[in-house]
């Protein structure tokens, strides 16, 4: 007679301890990571170009960064150079990085917009050892290379496109 009662108080007891034991040990007590996501997508002009829907997606581990279209402000909107670049940089505590970049070399017409490429990859490393997040970019600014067609030398100019307010 004991052994049906006993037999399964036991087997319940024991559940109650397993379901305890298996909530503070795999649930309760974990460390929760943070999966933010940041999307920007960037536009802006300089006296000589227009960059328009330039996208930067920024998660823990990846950095994407590109997909943009340049534009060079021109009266006949054709222009044909021997010389092109393009970066996105960004100020991260202080310290230049490059994001992106694209060069080209040879005949290039900005007859019609330029696509500026994309890349994915790993976000720059803190100090730390850590990714950036978005709370660590001070600013962000395209470069432009290119050469005249008239004079020969390379221009530069700098479309600025955040900076985190102060």
């Amino acid at each position: 007679m004991v052994h049906k009662f006993f037999y399964p108080m036991l087997i319940i007891i024991i559940g109650v301890l397993c379901v305890i034991v298996f909530y503070l040990g795999f649930g309760g007590s974990r460390d929760e990571t943070r999966n933010d996501f940041y999307h920007l997508r960037l536009s802006g002009e300089s006296p000589h170009w227009e960059l328009n829907g330039y996208q930067l997606d920024l998660t823990s581990g990846i950095l994407n960064s590109g997909n943009g279209k340049l534009r060079f402000k021109s009266s006949g909107n054709d222009y044909t150079t021997n010389y092109f670049a393009f970066e996105m940089n960004a100020v991260i505590n202080k310290k230049e990085e490059t994001l992106q970049s694209k060069a080209v070399t040879g005949t290039e017409n900005f007859k019609n917009d330029i696509d500026t490429g994309a890349v994915e990859g790993s976000p720059p490393i803190m100090k730390d050892g850590k990714s950036i997040e978005f709370k660590d970019i001070d600013k962000l600014y395209a470069v432009i290379y290119w050469e005249g067609k008239k004079d020969g030398k390379v221009h530069k100019e700098i479309i600025d496109l955040y900076e985190r307010a102060k």
